[in-house]
């Protein structure tokens, strides 16, 4: 069931009654029953044994890891850690990336001329299977650091890791804070129920209007670059950032937005990441919940181990105190940004595009600094004046843009060979004459693409100066406030992208 369907919101209707209709200390109850008909729903019926795995080893896991806790029995308490994470990430593993290693096996094999190959059936992977994954993981590490503790009620262990709207592409939450939104009895209030329908309105904008219109002109691009070399490359890699931010940020207001109206408070994913500064910036602004679990659960634990610490003192010994800060940070923050990459998915482009590329950024933009300081003395540029701050967004956009060529392509080499073409035709005039609307888009939907994108960074200002939109909405005039929404849910109805040829309701993120 996709979430841009009217038989989803048809459900999410229905769903909704139920939940407020229920007594109040049994809404909870309403959720799971939502969420357990969602996933049927949605075609993850045999997938689901591999969920019923995870939520059933997450559940027994804390248990024993409380258990042994309170008996003060460490060497038990961390097997039990270890068993509940080696069990979800092993599913995990399995599932995503058995066919990457199996490749990666029969291309060595073959290298030593071996003519045995490997191969291992891999069934089909319930929806969202790499977030809850990291949710569990995360449960079960707090619940051992004693940041939280464990849910002694095995259907609120499987509703805070199932919670049907989190299950289509996160975001990645915490126990801790869901413990105290997910099992609260919410009250109706018709306000909140505005603020989440205004919500997913946007996101459906987002998806519908601006989205997937745009995916077409970089489809066509990308699906026949030898026809679309030169400027078209680099503006393919230009709108497919913006394509990869309305699909996965509209999927997240959907998703935010329809829980909002639950009562239920999920975490932000996004905070407007094109105004961003640094490489570095952009990370804490784009899937903010991703980059929160990688640095508590894997950078911080990483540094604190008893190898890292031997490393740093050996390092300090012999090169000093400045190698002896950063090259242990270094190597932690490459683990991370590796993980990064096999996270996306089993593939070499997404550890090269998503994790070595923006590494390599970091590290240079930290390594550089002292002499773009120097640079920007002598040769006096105010970096506090808003026309550097733009140019500052402009490069990082660019740089993010750059990589991202890995991640849409389908091999590292096809990337490479798009930017060979990208580079071997001078064609500025495409940008002049009619070219453009030869791109899968006539004229009429081509400018209606650029005024859905001005609309965009028109509200993204507003949110970057003044937080909410629907907060400064609330503050005008009934009239002018209604109109905007009217608007708004006019423009998905009628120009949103449907019909043969369009699949406006796959969103880039499920696939991970």
């Amino acid at each position: 069931m996709n979430i841009t369907s009217f038989s989803f919101f048809v459900f999410f209707l229905f769903s909704l009654i139920v939940y407020y209709a229920a007594p109040s200390r049994f809404r909870w109850c309403a959720l799971l029953f939502a969420s357990v008909i969602f996933f049927l729903l949605s075609g993850s019926q045999w997938p689901g044994l591999f969920l019923l795995a995870g939520i059933a080893t997450t559940f027994i896991s804390a248990g024993q890891i409380e258990k042994h806790q309170t008996a003060g029995n460490k060497k038990r308490c961390r097997l039990a850690l270890a068993a509940g994470i080696i069990i979800n990430i092993g599913i995990l593993a399995y599932l995503k990336y058995s066919d990457f290693t199996i490749s990666n096996i029969n291309l060595i094999l073959g290298f030593f001329h071996i003519s045995a190959r490997v191969h291992i059936p891999v069934p089909q992977s319930p929806i969202g299977v790499s977030f809850y994954t990291l949710q569990s993981v995360g449960y079960l590490l707090d619940v051992y650091w004693g940041v939280t503790h464990r849910e002694t009620n095995p259907f609120k262990t499987a509703l805070f890791i199932g919670y049907y709207p989190q299950l289509i592409s996160g975001p990645i939450a915490r126990h801790e804070d869901m413990n105290k939104t997910l099992f609260t009895p919410h009250t109706l209030n018709l306000q909140q129920i505005v603020y989440g329908l205004e919500r997913m309105l946007w996101g459906l904008f987002k998806k519908l209007v601006i989205s997937t219109r745009v995916g077409i002109v970089v489809d066509t691009i990308y699906g026949d670059p030898e026809t679309y070399a030169g400027f078209y490359i680099w503006l393919a890699a230009l709108l497919f950032m913006l394509q990869l931010y309305t699909d996965f940020s509209g999927c997240m207001d959907i998703i935010i937005g329809a829980s909002e109206c639950y009562g239920v408070v999920l975490p932000e994913n996004f905070r407007t990441p094109f105004f961003s500064q640094s490489v570095q910036e952009f990370w804490q602004r784009w899937h903010i919940t991703l980059g929160s679990w990688l640095k508590d659960y894997i950078l911080y634990p990483i540094l604190r181990t008893k190898t890292w610490k031997k490393m740093t003192k050996w390092i300090k010994e012999r090169y000093g105190k400045k190698a002896a800060k950063q090259i242990p940070a270094y190597l932690a923050m490459l683990c991370v940004w590796l993980l990064i990459g096999l996270w996306h998915g089993g593939k070499w482009k997404y550890v090269l595009g998503q994790g070595l590329w923006f590494f390599t950024c970091i590290v240079l933009s930290q390594a550089l600094d002292p002499t773009f300081t120097k640079m920007k003395q002598k040769l006096r540029i105010n970096d506090r004046a808003f026309s550097y701050k733009v140019f500052r967004s402009l490069r990082v956009y660019c740089l993010v843009c750059f990589g991202n060529i890995f991640f849409r392509l389908d091999s590292i080499p096809a990337a490479f060979h798009a930017i060979k073409l990208g580079l071997s035709r001078w064609n500025p005039e495409i940008f002049f004459d009619e070219s453009l609307y030869a791109l899968g888009l006539d004229q009429k939907d081509f400018r209606l693409m650029i005024v859905s994108l001005f609309v965009l960074l028109l509200i993204s200002v507003i949110q970057e100066k003044h937080g909410s939109i629907r907060r400064q909405l609330e503050k005008q005039n009934i009239v002018f406030r209604y109109f905007i929404l009217l608007a708004l849910l006019l423009s998905v109805v009628i120009f949103g992208v449907y019909g043969p040829g369009y699949d406006a309701a796959a969103f880039i993120y499920e696939a991970f």
